[in-house]
């Protein structure tokens, strides 16, 4: 058996400790050889709580001093790409937390480094590994509902996950909803119709405003899709209305309620397997480590395909910015 995979944990927040979490069930796969934060609290409490060592301030520190395979890196958004950039530069395969960049122009340039350094670039998108959600891709994939034409979605929450002082309230750190939360729900969507955006109209506001919270937290888009269809989503940080999927197809329905179901084909409850026959690893921590270990690309959730997403992301906020219907990249 191979030596566990060296993982430099960047960021040592909420987001991370849940990735601490997932590879300590994973102990014979990865350790973490260090963690970098510039708050001292967090580092203290990985260190205390975590026995992480050595932690450091600085990612350059890190980088020039622990001897590393891989990096989870789960930091404010607006430094995501040039995080990534500095580990896979360092040859180091990349796990980064949704959303991948706030700039389509940063997305390919990951991309392109992780391509010209032969290393793996994995986005975040943890709700590809959810039971019911892989379920739901299985049904499409075996042609449940036959050719879809539409998919209406909605995941309407009070509550954006962080107070004025948060840096996820600042629209120049976090992007705000669309880059928050929306990478989940267009990257389920269009996973699932394996598809992709060709064009996108939206509106898109903040309609709380705040002083210190200048985030874009209400969002209403219809895009067209290379397929045909027609995909509708709905997202808000002040509505607690709940989350939903539908997709409508020429031989049936299916709908999904939240995440886990439960899940009706043409309005009848179906039976959600504990395993799903899906390529890759069924746990995200599992698919990343076991391409690496293997020498094999992503099943899910590479770079390369959540560009689909993140191009119908910045599509749908420049046309909340213009008013205008905007072709997606």
């Amino acid at each position: 058996m191979s030596e566990p995979t060296r993982i430099l944990l960047v960021g040592c927040g909420r987001m991370n400790l849940s990735h601490v979490q997932g590879l300590k069930n994973l102990p014979d796969q990865a350790t973490i050889v260090a963690g970098v934060d510039p708050f001292e609290a967090a580092r203290k409490h990985i260190e205390t709580e975590h026995d992480i060592a050595p932690t450091f301030a600085e990612l350059q520190d890190a980088l020039n001093q622990v001897d590393a395979d891989a990096a989870i890196i789960a930091v404010p958004n607006n430094l995501h790409e040039n995080y990534t950039q500095a580990c896979l530069k360092k040859g180091l395969h990349v796990l980064i937390e949704k959303p991948m960049a706030l700039s389509l122009k940063d997305v390919d340039a990951m991309i392109a480094t992780a391509e010209a350094e032969d290393r793996l670039l994995m986005s975040g998108q943890s709700q590809r590994f959810s039971t019911a959600i892989r379920y739901v891709k299985h049904l499409l994939d075996n042609n449940t509902v036959g050719k879809i034409r539409h998919v209406t979605h909605r995941r309407l929450g009070a509550g954006r996950g962080g107070d004025e002082n948060s840096w996820f309230a600042k629209q120049a750190l976090s992007g705000g909803i669309l880059p928050g939360i929306g990478t989940h729900s267009l990257d389920v969507l269009l996973w699932w119709m394996n598809d992709k955006a060709t064009s996108v109209s939206a509106i898109v506001q903040n309609i709380d405003p705040h002083p210190a919270i200048d985030i874009e937290d209400e969002v209403s888009l219809v895009a067209q899709t290379d397929k045909g269809a027609i995909l509708n989503c709905a997202l808000s940080f002040h509505h607690a209305a709940g989350t939903d999927w539908t997709i409508m197809g020429d031989e049936g329905i299916l709908h999904l309620n939240g995440t886990n179901g439960p899940l009706l084909l043409n309005g009848k409850e179906q039976e959600i397997p504990e395993s799903v026959p899906l390529d890759g690893e069924a746990q995200i921590h599992q698919e990343f480590l076991t391409a690496i270990r293997t020498n094999r690309p992503l099943a899910q959730a590479s770079a390369q395909d959540v560009r689909k997403t993140m191009a119908l992301i910045f599509a749908a906020m420049e046309s909340g910015r213009t008013g205008q219907t905007v072709s997606v990249d």
